[in-house]
């Protein structure tokens, strides 16, 4: 019943009873997917991802990558198996690396990659470029090879707290193996990544997502494969989640973050399971009250408008000021894969909680279901499918001050320790009088501070244009306690501010912009949490 667009991988074999498809085909899914992004140390790995083939069972010729820059063609290779690879199950999926040897070791850059898969079906041969979607453009997938790695800081990692797995399948949306996720992230220069799948999907059948299975046989395969891929990953560390459908304080279905949970929370209220039932199992406050202890809990997307077919077909809602208040949410996920007016009406909300003494966090994620290089969504379901260059896989990030285990990632999360950006890095200290120093997310006691900042961004992202120190007295104000403007070293800064004396319980936060970035990105951006100060 879902008359809305989708941003996931396209599920194009569902169609509703009696209506035509223009979008079925009497073939798997074929599709080929990279990294936007690529740190300068890293081969390429190129996933190529089959689905629904135990229906529509194929066999694997061959698969040919071809690397281009600047429209001149600069390597290709084949992998061509001994003899043609069966394929007969519901998900196959192959990661092909491509490694910048020779010629290509110093070439950096944008670049464009042709895939081409050679697949038999019935005896047909059929050669499928980039996707064999109807309706896309079948242009080439862009890869940007960075001259230096992720902008970050010591003790700090970097990841997206928003990401939907293969346990997101349903009618018109899908979403990457968990396992080839790690290795692309890992690519990309990333440590974690939050699997966040969908209540309404986590509950269903393992053969059939329009019918629920109350032993919940997905959400217990989700837990183990998460164990699994953290068990032998070296680089990423994959943080289990769950992005559950409950009711905001108008009855109306809106998504919650779940981060670290092992305790699975039914909530099919906008699931497009049965027609116009939008009934949720939970409330906001509910999930709070029913959660296991060392979960981080963050309001998904929360200023982000439901269109008005998702409101009437779906129930859906929006975060209201009360509903982000509720006692025990951690924070809101206010930036969503672009900067755009929805994240600025975040941050309004957002500072005006913490200048009414909320301790309440922000994080950044994408939202993305799959879709490393680009959106590839059903958007008039059953005929148009749309492709756009946001809310990528890793392109927005929260970074964090924590060790690499979900454990320490969670409760860093839970406890504000955290930086949300498109590119820079940026930390701020309070060295005060009696009691050292306060970092990011923590509380201390002083009747004086001197800030320190430190900020880090490259050619990729852009020099620094401002850097902003935000001194907010809870119960009053903010105001700008100091701006940079013109920096020695556009990329790497270091200050020590003046002693400010306080009098109020008050908060510390920090905020950065670049420009000119090489990028995909040409203006970055990056704001911190804040440091709370007591005056003794």
């Amino acid at each position: 019943m879902m008359l809305l667009p989708v941003l996931a991988y396209a599920e194009v074999h569902y169609r509703f009873k009696y209506f035509v498809s223009l979008l079925r085909m009497n073939e798997p899914e074929v599709l080929a997917d990279a990294p936007h992004r690529l740190d300068p140390g890293a081969p390429l790995p190129v996933m190529v991802l089959i689905k629904d083939a135990d229906r529509y069972p194929v066999e694997i010729e061959q698969m040919t990558f071809t690397l281009r820059q600047g429209g001149t063609e600069l390597h290709t290779e084949s992998f061509v198996p001994p003899s043609p690879i069966p394929v007969r199950s519901h998900w196959w999926w192959h990661i092909h690396s491509l490694r910048f040897d020779g010629a290509l070791a110093e070439r950096f850059g944008m670049f464009d990659l042709d895939v081409t898969v050679t697949l038999l079906r019935g005896g047909q041969r059929r050669a499928v470029r980039n996707n064999n979607l109807r309706t896309t453009t079948k242009r080439p997938l862009r890869v940007y090879r960075s001259r230096t790695p992720l902008p970050s800081l010591p003790g700090w990692i970097t990841g997206d707290v928003h990401t939907h797995s293969t346990y997101t399948e349903d009618q018109v949306e899908f979403g990457s193996p968990i396992a080839a996720a790690a290795e692309l992230s890992a690519a990309m220069g990333l440590s974690f990544f939050c699997a966040t799948d969908h209540s309404y999907d986590l509950d269903d059948r393992v053969d059939d997502y329009l019918q629920n299975d109350p032993a919940i046989p997905k959400w217990h395969a989700f837990q183990r494969e998460v164990d699994e891929v953290n068990r032998r990953s070296k680089d990423v560390t994959v943080v289990r989640g769950e992005e559950v459908s409950c009711e905001n304080g108008a009855g109306r279905s809106v998504h919650f973050l779940l981060l670290g949970t092992r305790k699975f929370f039914h909530g099919s209220g906008d699931g497009a399971e049965q027609w116009f039932r939008f009934d949720c199992e939970h409330t906001i406050a509910s999930v709070i009250a029913g959660m296991e202890p060392g979960t981080a809990a963050y309001a998904a997307h929360p200023t982000e408008e439901a269109p008005f077919l998702q409101r009437l077909l779906l129930g859906r809602g929006e975060w209201s000021a009360d509903d982000m208040a509720v006692p025990g949410l951690h924070g809101i996920q206010i930036l969503n894969g672009e900067r755009n007016r929805p994240f600025r009406n975040g941050l309004a909300v957002w500072r005006r909680f913490l200048l009414e003494g909320r301790r309440t966090f922000i994080a950044a994620g994408n939202d993305a279901h799959g879709n490393f290089n680009r959106f590839i969504q059903v958007f008039i379901p059953f005929v148009y499918i749309a492709e756009r260059p946001h809310q990528l896989f890793g392109r927005m990030r929260t970074l964090v001050r924590s060790l690499n285990t979900e454990r320490n990632i969670v409760d860093a999360l839970a406890s504000g320790r955290s930086v949300i950006t498109s590119g820079p890095a940026l930390g701020i200290e309070v060295e005060t009088e009696t009691h050292g120093l306060g970092r990011i997310g923590d509380t201390v006691r002083a009747r004086s501070i001197v800030v320190k900042t430190v900020a880090r961004s490259t050619a990729e992202f852009g020099r620094f244009t401002s850097l902003r120190i935000v001194l907010g007295t809870v119960g009053g104000t903010e105001r700008v306690l100091s701006e940079q403007r013109s920096f020695t070293d556009p990329f790497s800064v270091h200050t020590v501010g003046e002693r400010v004396s306080l009098d109020a319980f008050s908060y510390i936060r920090a905020e950065a912009e670049t420009t000119d970035g090489e990028g995909t990105d040409r203006d970055g951006f990056c704001h911190t949490n804040p440091i709370w100060i007591t005056p003794e």
